[in-house]
């Protein structure tokens, strides 16, 4: 037995610091201190953790807030690779800047903070940060200078934040992200601005999801221009359209378009005009694309009003390939929608797709044949009556 004993070794405290810290990582912070009382070894391993992984499930209001000062002044003074906030409680803004604070001062790379509740949040310039997600978070008192301050951020996921500026008619918040390849904005609220501008001169993916006028996120009548010159994919999802005046898309690869229209039945033709041609306007800066998915909903937007669309020339250049999403087998798009959507494409082959039923190969000089012979029927109608 003595000589069984002395073979055993424990061989996981004899792993390398660098090592143990990324096992370290895997778990939130108050777990990490725990494994403290494993040996002497283990003593204060956890205060030099590059990851800092905060959750506030099993504390209560007033107990968090003073364990993230805890934590701070335990720590060793090392870098920050990872910051993770996940609360489901209050926090007060003098302990939400302390910890940011503290994580900028030590060069903090990722920060992600999700809050059940909305938070107030000031964010001071950061040139370590690399990526940032941000949950139910409130920028208060902001001007027309104002922008994320992160000149090395290169991908930011925003979602359900308020941009509350004050006595400005412009915004552009994310124009001193200079490096900014992704940006995904999830039910973001700009309730003041009469123009949103995103600009991305590196901007590579763009995703905006439950966007629209009033309780969407824009005030009634505020347009959106966004100039990304090297964007190669552009979604925007489960809302509503919108003015966008100015879409610079030069590079643009791959489009996604979910809108809807509520109450069609019950809106006035005047509401349905501009729900087209707001939903045609943005169309038009998609010209360079090759691959177009759409929605049953987006379709029904374009055919609002009789007629309409059938003054428009279509506005892809590029088109390879259009994928129409749809959960109704009995959906058909409407021939006029076809014309519109594939006519601009000169001498390749375009694949219109519904679901997973593929409609087959349509040729582009077909296509304008079908346009001319469309157009003379309504000529001849139009004369006759």
């Amino acid at each position: 037995m003595e000589d069984r004993e002395a073979g055993l070794q424990d061989r996981l405290s004899d792993l390398p610091d660098y090592v143990i810290h990324e096992i370290l990582c895997f778990l939130e912070i108050n777990q990490a201190i725990q494994t403290s009382v494993l040996s002497k070894r283990w003593k204060n391993l956890w205060a030099s953790v590059p990851d800092l992984n905060f959750n506030s499930k099993g504390f209560k209001e007033q107990t968090f807030p003073k364990f993230l000062r805890r934590v701070i002044s335990k720590r060793e003074d090392c870098n920050v690779r990872r910051l993770d906030v996940f609360t489901h409680l209050p926090i007060r803004l003098s302990s939400m800047e302390g910890l940011i604070n503290y994580a900028v001062a030590h060069q903090v790379e990722d920060f992600r903070f999700v809050s059940d509740d909305v938070q107030p949040v000031y964010l001071p310039e950061c040139g370590s940060l690399k990526a940032l997600f941000l949950s139910r978070c409130k920028f208060g008192d902001l001007r027309t200078s104002f922008g994320f301050g992160f000149a090395n951020l290169t991908s930011l996921d925003l979602y359900v934040c308020w941009f509350c500026y004050s006595e400005n008619d412009f915004g552009d918040p994310f124009a001193r992200c200079q490096n900014l390849r992704r940006l995904c904005l999830r039910y973001c609220r700009f309730p003041s601005l009469k123009k949103l501008k995103i600009t991305g001169f590196q901007l590579v993916s763009l995703e905006i999801q439950g966007f629209g006028y009033g309780d969407r996120g824009l005030q009634e009548g505020c347009e959106v221009e966004i100039f990304a010159p090297n964007l190669l994919s552009f979604v925007y999802k489960f809302s509503k359209p919108v003015d966008f005046c100015g879409l610079h898309f030069p590079s643009l690869d791959y489009v996604e378009v979910h809108v809807w229209q509520h109450g069609t039945d019950e809106a006035t033709d005047h509401d349905k005009r501009r729900a087209s041609l707001c939903l045609m306007s943005m169309f038009e800066g998609f010209g360079n694309a090759q691959s177009v998915k759409l929605y049953c909903e987006t379709i029904q937007v374009l055919d609002l009003v009789d007629g309409l669309l059938e003054q428009q020339p279509s506005p892809f250049k590029r088109l390879k390939k259009v994928d129409v999403h749809c959960n109704r087998e009995s959906f058909k798009v409407p021939a006029h929608v076809t014309n519109y959507l594939l006519t601009g494409t000169i001498g390749q082959e375009l694949y219109l797709e519904v679901g997973d039923r593929v409609l087959g190969s349509i040729s582009t000089g077909l296509l304008q044949g079908l346009a001319w012979l469309y157009a003379l029927k309504c000529f001849m109608c139009t004369v006759y009556l």
